[in-house]
Formats: C-alpha cells, structure tokens, sequence
C-alpha cells in the first residue's frame, strides 16, 4: 500500500496522460479494499446471538451447544411443564395425536429478553414433518412475529426425512421477519461440524 502511494505521489508531480493517471489510481483502489477488513466481518463479532430450541432426545441441543461453542451465543433451551415419555414410540404417537387435535402442550416460562439480542436462531426436531409444537408454542408467547428488527435463522435436525416442512413453517409464523438460510442435519453434530460453520457464515453470524 505505502508502495502505491508514493508511486501516485511521485507520478502526480509528472505530466501523466490520463490512460496512465487512471491505472495508476485503479491500482491503487484495488490494494485499498483488499487490505480494509470486511465490514460484514466487523459486524458479525459485534452480534449478539440467542438459540432457542427445543430438544427431545439430544440431537437438537448438540446443534444448539455446537452454535453456541463457534459464536458465543446465549442457549435458552424449551420445555414442556409435563414431559414427553422417554419411549420413542409412545412419544410419537401421543406427537401425532397432539397435532392432529391442535393440542399446544403448556410450556415453562423462558427468561430470555430479546431487546438483548440482534440475532435469533431458532432450532427445532421435525415432528412429523413440522416444528415441534413447544417451539412454536415459545414463538407465539414470545410474540417473536412482532420483533422485525432481529435477524432470525432456522434450523431442524431429522432422523431421515430432510427438512420437511419446517421450513415452511417459520416462514408462514414470522412473515415480516428478516430471515436468514435454513440449516437441516441428520441426527446430532459434534462441537466443530464443518457444515454448522459454513452455515453460520454466509450468515455473518461468524
């Protein structure tokens, strides 16, 4: 860069054609925004990070403590008041019959306050192909429609089916929200998921 300059200076006290002048000047312009540090990368160590999930059998919460681990970011986990049974299979029926009835388990009250937070990530199982019910349940008391200012990303972990339509769902719940990618995993992750990174920086969240 100093190199540059001086040559400007030294070429400013000659007479330059323009052709030269402007190449001159470019070069310079080039080296100046390679050496600037990226404003985006600025702003993503300033973030402050909230996740917020739900998790029945862990896959969820490794998701949410391996964020946690890259960012910094606060972990508020939800709950039921009335546990789910450990059985995976009478889990999920009593799963089925709660969504086909529209029946909103209560949850217990989350101390979280959002006027904290620029960024919200939002993590949730696919329970039949939708969000879990408890996060959602969270998501409506929280009002969190209504909080537009915050930049709000989603993810859902799967025993097979993909993202479904869990997707979907945040984005009909949240529709004036300012909504980053979805992130979608098999299963658990470990605390250094290659993926998870990516993710969380074309999001400059990292």
């Amino acid at each position: 860069m100093k190199e540059l300059f001086e040559m400007l200076n030294g070429l400013s006290n000659r007479k330059l054609n323009k052709r030269s002048f402007l190449a001159a000047c470019g070069a310079a312009a080039a080296a100046a925004a390679i050496s600037a540090p990226s404003a985006g990368a600025a702003s993503a160590n300033e973030r402050r990070i909230a996740v917020i999930y739900f998790s029945k059998t862990g896959h969820t919460q490794s998701l949410a403590e391996c964020v946690s681990d890259m960012t910094g970011a606060k972990l508020f986990r939800v709950e039921t008041v009335d546990p789910y049974p450990e059985e995976y299979r009478e889990a999920t029926e009593i799963v089925k019959a709660e969504i086909e009835n529209d029946i909103a388990r209560p949850i217990k009250p989350l101390q979280v306050n959002l006027d904290e937070f620029d960024v919200v990530i939002l993590m949730t199982p696919t329970w039949w192909h939708h969000v879990a019910r408890p996060l959602q349940s969270w998501m409506e008391s929280a009002k969190l429609a209504d909080r537009t200012n915050l930049l709000i990303l989603t993810a859902n972990t799967h025993g097979g089916g993909g993202r479904m339509h869990t997707r979907e769902d945040f984005e009909k719940w949240l529709p004036q929200s300012r909504l980053g990618t979805h992130f979608t995993v098999f299963g658990g992750v470990s605390r250094k998921d290659r993926d998870v990174r990516r993710w969380l920086e074309e999001n400059i969240v990292l």
